[in-house]
């Protein structure tokens, strides 16, 4: 898969750019960004993957639990092996600097941390599965290593958007499971691509591709699990 308006998985984006553009460093970030650009990295940290996930995994949780205690408690769980953990890894990696920054903005360090994520997803996939957790949440897990392992294959030519692909995912599960009323949730998805584009961590061919996968794969998963 090639897109000829491509950046390259490397090039800096546009925090770095601007670092390189600071005359002598008397300027901070903040004051060389324009509003625009700050409103699109705000965005950007909000809608994070691992930002949404906690939302969506207590909704997806409480849907028609007869004990909100036991929903609260394998959501729990299941963030720890789903966000929780793989975070904690990129953080790490940032303060080795083995990674450039937690959005993993470098095509080339996207390998190591889709595979811990990879692994720990599976790791709580399992777990779930032999505590008899919550379908549904043993379904996001499915759903998020099959996506995950699209994902990293595409990323060693390509650099898919994970925010959009993560984003359309949870959109597509929240409305499949409580109707319309979750459907402005795909507003969120217009938005976090946007400020992925002016943010230059992607192009637009890039959060177009993460937004129809995430929302393909959803849709199929789903109803492979008879939902």
């Amino acid at each position: 898969m090639t897109d000829p308006f491509a950046m390259p998985g490397d090039q800096p984006v546009i925090d770095e750019i601007e670092l390189s553009d600071t005359p002598g460093g008397d300027l901070s970030l903040r004051d060389l960004k324009p509003r625009h650009v700050r409103f699109a990295r705000a965005i950007s940290n909000i809608l994070a993957p691992a930002t949404i996930s906690v939302p969506m995994i207590l909704l997806v949780a409480l849907y028609q639990t007869s004990s909100i205690a036991r929903a609260l408690a394998y959501g729990a769980l299941t963030l720890l092996f789903l966000s929780i953990g793989p975070f904690a890894y990129i953080l790490v990696g940032v303060r080795l600097g083995k990674l450039s920054d937690i959005d993993v903005s470098r095509r080339s360090e996207r390998v190591g941390p889709f595979i811990f994520s990879l692994i720990s997803v599976c790791l709580g996939w399992f777990v779930l599965i032999l505590t008899h957790g919550p379908a549904l949440l043993i379904t996001v897990l499915l759903l998020t290593a099959v996506s995950g392992l699209i994902l990293m294959i595409i990323t060693l030519w390509w650099k898919i958007s994970l925010h959009a692909s993560s984003l359309a995912g949870a959109a597509t599960m929240l409305t499949a499971l409580y109707g319309t009323i979750m459907l402005p949730s795909f507003a969120l998805l217009v938005l976090v691509s946007w400020s992925r584009v002016v943010l230059r961590r992607h192009t637009p061919a890039q959060v177009v591709a993460g937004s129809v996968l995430g929302i393909a794969l959803s849709v199929v998963i789903l109803r492979l699990r008879g939902w």
